[in-house]
């Protein structure tokens, strides 16, 4: 049976970064980690996904200890591995944030260069905009204020 169209185009967030590495990039998330399967990113993107994919398994662990913590019998066996899992849970915690940071200081040196364009973009149509200015546009015969 096909996939249900409507349950494919709902997206799932990964981490909560995901918009402003989306910004940045100008492409989701998906699009991204399968363009580095294919080995097609530069070398700073390729860093960003990589880090980014280390978060998303972060995140998984987090998750994954936390349904394992709400979950005790009250048996005395499975006190104690709750304690050993609230441990782990606070390791993998820890292992979650340092993984975020590495992924925005991953995201720091592509930001700019996201950004770069569309500054340029701002810069050079001023000059355009002058140029094309003619004084009969204004109403006057005189010689161009640019």
């Amino acid at each position: 049976m096909p996939p249900d169209p409507a349950l494919a185009a709902v997206r799932r967030a990964v981490s909560p970064l995901d918009h402003r590495i989306e910004a940045v990039t100008g492409q989701d998330v998906a699009t991204l980690w399968a363009y580095r399967d294919r080995g097609v990113l530069d070398e700073p993107h390729a860093h960003l996904v990589d880090r980014h994919r280390e978060l998303a398994v972060a995140r998984t662990s987090v998750t994954w200890l936390k349904l394992l913590t709400a979950c005790p019998s009250g048996e005395s066996p499975t006190d104690t591995a709750l304690y050993e899992r609230v441990d782990q849970l606070e390791e993998a915690a820890d292992a979650r944030d340092a993984t975020a940071r590495r992924v925005l200081a991953a995201l720091e040196p592509v930001e700019p260069a996201a950004a770069a364009p569309v500054a340029e973009e701002r810069s050079r149509s001023l000059p355009t905009a002058r140029r094309h200015f003619s004084p009969s546009l204004a109403g006057s015969s005189s010689t161009s204020i640019c």
